[in-house]
């Protein structure tokens, strides 16, 4: 249709449905790459190790940041429920989600040609991989998820 205006910016899918869990060792400047399909989301980032470290979260995101001291608080006794290894601290940021769905990557996911694997907890907990498409069109995983769920 000439002269159609095309919504180059739709609403996110389930934007007010999800949030996005990521545990974290380090700063986050690895979401800069991940910005086009994140931001619109609510992030609850959790950070493992040493909690009078500070992390660095790029501006522009909705975010909510917790350490071991705000585990301990919060669970009190029951903190040790959350495992001190293998980013378990991510169990944390479930607990403390009021959305129906939970997208959840590592601190160390990069957008590449490259494969990898994350976990989405949505209805059910499914693997898919993140890639380019065969024209090295970046792919918005998230989304594709979301829809097939």
């Amino acid at each position: 249709m000439a002269g159609a205006l095309i919504d180059v910016n739709p609403t996110p899918i389930l934007k007010d449905e999800l949030d996005i869990v990521i545990p974290t060792i380090r700063n986050l400047d690895f979401l800069e790459m991940w910005r086009p399909y994140f931001e619109p989301y609510h992030l609850i980032i959790v950070q493992d190790g040493d909690p009078s470290r500070t992390i660095k979260v790029p501006d522009g995101f909705d975010y909510e940041l917790y350490n071991w001291n705000d585990i301990n608080r919060i669970l009190g006794p029951k903190a040790s429920c959350i495992s001190l290894k293998d980013s378990a601290c991510r169990r944390f940021g479930y607990l403390v989600s009021k959305k129906k769905y939970i997208f959840t990557m590592d601190d160390d996911c990069f957008v590449s040609s490259l494969s990898f694997s994350i976990c989405v907890i949505a209805w059910t907990c499914s693997m898919f991989r993140v890639a380019k498409d065969p024209s090295g069109k970046e792919i918005n995983a998230l989304e594709q998820n979301i829809r097939t769920c």
